[in-house]
Parts: C-alpha cells; structure tokens; sequence
C-alpha cells in the first residue's frame, strides 16, 4: 500500500509538472529590425608647414607632408568612395608665384573591409582623384600623410608663401 500511495503522489506531481510545461496554445511573432548607416566623413589637419629652402637662381621644389588624411566610412554598405585633393598657387609676399603642385600619397594604412588604391598625381592644380576606395564591405577606415612638392620658377624672391590644398571624398 506504501509502494502504491508513493506512485500516485509521484504520478500526480509529474502530471502537474507536465500541465506546467507545455502552453495550452502558441503562436509566432515576426521580429525586424534596421539597421541605419552612418555617414562618409574625412578629416585632414588644418595647417601645414612645409620645409624652408632658400632662394636663388634654379627652380626650387618646396617638399613637406600636409598631415594625416584619414576616410571614416560608417555607411554599413558596399558602395567604394575617392578621395581627391585640389591646390591654388602658392603666392606671398616675395611675389612669385608656384609652377605646380605636386601630391605623392604615404602608405595607405586600412581597417575594415575595404582596398584602398593611392594615386601620386604630378598636378593638383585641378581636383584629381588620390585614393580609390573599392571592395568595400560594412564599416571602414583608411589613412595616409601625403607628401606636397610646390615647384617654384627659378629666380623666386625670398618670402613667406601661401596657398590652400582642398581634399574632398565622393
């Protein structure tokens, strides 16, 4: 009778946990989300000195680096971007003025999924593509230190010289 007695409470327990687990109905609920991309932003220092040379009677090539060039893709997508750099001439008060302009990338250094192709151009005195980003995938970055040569005529008068280097991505 003991055996028997313990069986039914063990029985009636288990149905209990049973009845507990298992819902009397279910149904599903369809779940979505977005997620929302950022935007395509460049930062570039905001001066940048080059190296003194001294004047004369040969043309002098004025060389120094603009600053780190840095591309923060937060699109979350796939589309690839560029990067294109522009100069004026550079003028002042020795009242010359530069021949050319000259832009030679660094070392492209990337995170991320993306390839970066950098482009030396012997002429920014027009807007020219200087890196190329393709094979993008989700978030990115990529930066560079360009080196700027400013080619000044031979016979230059000494002075402080100026002119603007504009970087732009699309």
């Amino acid at each position: 009778m003991q055996i028997r007695k313990h069986l039914l409470v063990a029985a009636t327990a288990a149905t209990i946990v049973i009845g507990i687990a298992a819902p009397a109905s279910a149904d599903d609920t369809a779940t979505t989300f977005t997620l929302t991309g950022g935007s395509l932003t460049l930062s570039v220092a905001a001066t940048a000195t080059l190296t003194n040379e001294a004047s004369g009677v040969a043309a002098n090539d004025i060389t120094g680096t603009l600053g780190v060039v840095t591309v923060t893709d937060a699109r979350g997508g796939t589309e690839g971007w560029v990067a294109s750099a522009a100069a004026t001439t550079f003028t002042g008060s020795g009242l010359s003025v530069s021949t050319g302009v000259a832009y030679a990338n660094g070392e492209v250094t990337e995170t991320g999924t993306n390839t970066v192709a950098a482009a030396s151009v012997a002429s920014i005195s027009v807007g020219r593509a200087v890196a190329t980003a393709t094979a993008v995938s989700g978030n990115n970055t990529a930066s560079w230190d360009p080196t700027l040569t400013v080619s000044m005529p031979a016979g230059a008068l000494a002075g402080a010289y100026a002119g603007t280097v504009t970087t732009s991505i699309l």
